[in-house]
């Protein structure tokens, strides 16, 4: 598990696993075409594609309201759910890899939303510290989160409202059209699959199978 517990730092042995995680990389999972080993442990989790993608209203980082339905005027969304922005090293090093790619995400026409159950100031202390742009989205109680059916079973406490690492594709009819499953640190793959599955979603046509 590449998310350590809230409140216990990782032991020496975990960070040596996620050093050389990092240094050989692993191979990422999506729905969207591109078969691969990692993909089959993940299937049925979320809602599927074709499916009307649920309504939110959340507060990000300042605290300001903003909706899907607003987003989605905009362009494609690429919905993104992560365990925890204050705690979980994976998350933070998966929000920082799309901040450095945020402008080849807007030139694919779409646009990127994270949320976790993370309280609006854990969010804010960490995109202050990180130069976080985008809209990281409190979702305590885990509305939302049950809402695209992606909450991690079996969490003990605290932690039981937690998200699975899930991004939605949702074009601007409302519809889920991908999801993909990052489960890697290798960049390069992952953001690639992200801005193919964000410019399919322009297609009203394309990526609606469920």
């Amino acid at each position: 598990m590449l998310c350590p517990m809230k409140g216990r730092p990782p032991a020496r042995s975990t960070l040596i696993a996620i050093a050389i995680a990092v240094a050989l990389g692993a191979p990422a999972a999506n729905t969207t075409g591109s078969a691969t080993t990692r993909e089959a442990p993940l299937r049925g989790v979320g809602l599927p594609n074709g499916r009307v993608a649920p309504s939110f209203t959340l507060r990000d980082q300042h605290g300001r309201s903003v909706s899907l339905d607003s987003l989605r005027m905009k362009g494609p969304v690429a919905l993104v759910f992560s365990r925890s922005a204050d705690w979980c090293l994976y998350c933070k090093m998966q929000l920082v890899q799309l901040q450095s790619n945020l402008h080849e995400i807007a030139a694919a026409g779409g646009q990127i939303v994270a949320v976790s159950y993370d309280s609006v100031g854990a969010l804010k202390r960490f995109a202050d510290r990180r130069a976080i742009t985008f809209p990281l989205l409190s979702d305590v109680g885990s509305k939302t989160i049950d809402a695209y059916d992606v909450r991690s079973n079996g969490a003990p406490g605290e932690m039981g409202g937690i998200a699975r690492h899930v991004t939605f594709i949702i074009d601007q009819r409302g519809v889920i059209c991908a999801k993909l499953f990052q489960v890697s640190y290798e960049e390069r793959p992952a953001v690639e699959a992200l801005l193919n599955a964000l410019s399919q979603a322009r297609s009203p046509n394309e990526g609606t199978t469920p």
